[in-house]
């Protein structure tokens, strides 16, 4: 009954914040138009499933790891770290890419996507060219298992990292440029790292479907 509930808890809770993007994204109409695309995509086949799905093939621990950013807040972060249209955002972990199209079209960045899962990557290809969204690219990598892409601003949703995966993603952030910024979910990056690898900015309040944590901006020195 409790997994049933919060089933139908988390539902409802989507459904308000799709509502919502509709309400301050949508009177554009080329996003309007990019975001509806991808979200028909998967009407008949659940996000959450393919995830779990993935995972289980591969025998992972957490099979029930999968999240999205939404829109909303990724504004919020947008305007915390001031992004620029001169900036490359690294989004680690960029599930099926919305996050991605939504900061490319009204930031004006260069957004890089990684994620593990073949499908979301296929169908966000497919969407960006589409709809021949040029400042956007999508990679099928994982981001704990490669060299990273250069960007100046990363951003992490890693809220189901184990610690040893923290740290094997900072051994990956080293090979980034002095004064990288890197925005992450619900832990600073400075527990994980020697002092003085990270300079620590500031902390902000951020909201998910499952309730309120804050996001840490931190430089790499």
């Amino acid at each position: 009954m409790p997994l049933l509930f919060d089933y139908f808890k988390y539902a409802w809770i989507d459904f308000l914040k799709q509502v919502e993007v509709r309400h301050r994204y949508y009177k554009d109409a080329q996003f309007s138009a990019i975001d509806r695309a991808l979200l028909r995509i998967y009407i008949l086949r659940s996000t959450y499933r393919l995830s779990k799905n993935y995972l289980l093939q591969h025998n992972e621990k957490d099979v029930h790891a999968y999240g999205e950013t939404p829109l909303t807040t990724f504004e919020k972060i947008a305007k915390e770290v001031n992004l620029l249209p001169s900036d490359t955002l690294l989004e680690l972990g960029c599930g099926r890419g919305r996050g991605a199209f939504f900061l490319s079209h009204f930031f004006g960045c260069k957004v890089i996507g990684i994620e593990k899962i073949p499908i979301f990557i296929k169908m966000a290809k497919h969407t960006a060219v589409k709809f021949n969204v040029e400042r956007v690219s999508f990679h099928c990598l994982n981001m704990l298992d490669m060299k990273l892409p250069t960007a100046n601003v990363i951003y992490l949703y890693g809220t189901c990292l184990s610690e040893k995966e923290i740290e094997q993603l900072i051994i990956g952030l080293r090979s980034l440029p002095s004064g990288t910024k890197i925005i992450s979910i619900s832990y600073p990056l400075t527990e994980y790292a020697e002092k003085g690898f990270f300079h620590f900015e500031k902390s902000f309040s951020v909201d998910f479907p499952w309730g309120k944590t804050d996001a840490y901006l931190q430089r790499i020195n």
